[in-house]
């Protein structure tokens, strides 16, 4: 398993959030992605391969997904091939991880 990096947050206000979320759930529900996911995890080393999330689908040279915040938002992470993360949330989201709360 690789060792996780610090993620890159982008803040987005809520309605940008379940848009792209939305878009990540219809990509991730097509009948190939799982094959491409799978592929693409296995071609990517530096990517984690215990994600907590759902919804994996390709995007791009990117793998996104879905994660559940604790009080239940959802929230869309990029990896990239390099192994960088990119997480979108809202600002009161970011400051609660932030604090070590969410």
């Amino acid at each position: 398993m690789a060792e996780r990096a610090q993620a890159r947050v982008e803040l987005l206000d809520l309605s940008a959030i379940e848009q792209m979320a939305g878009k990540i759930r219809e990509a991730g529900a097509r009948p190939e992605m799982s094959e491409k996911v799978r592929r693409w995890r296995d071609k990517h080393p530096a990517v984690p391969d215990d994600l907590d999330g759902f919804s994996f689908a390709l995007v791009g040279d990117s793998l996104m997904y879905l994660h559940r915040a604790p009080d239940g938002m959802i929230v869309p992470h990029t990896w990239y091939a390099d192994g960088t993360e990119k997480v979108y949330t809202d600002l009161p989201h970011a400051e609660m991880a932030y604090e070590g709360q969410a």
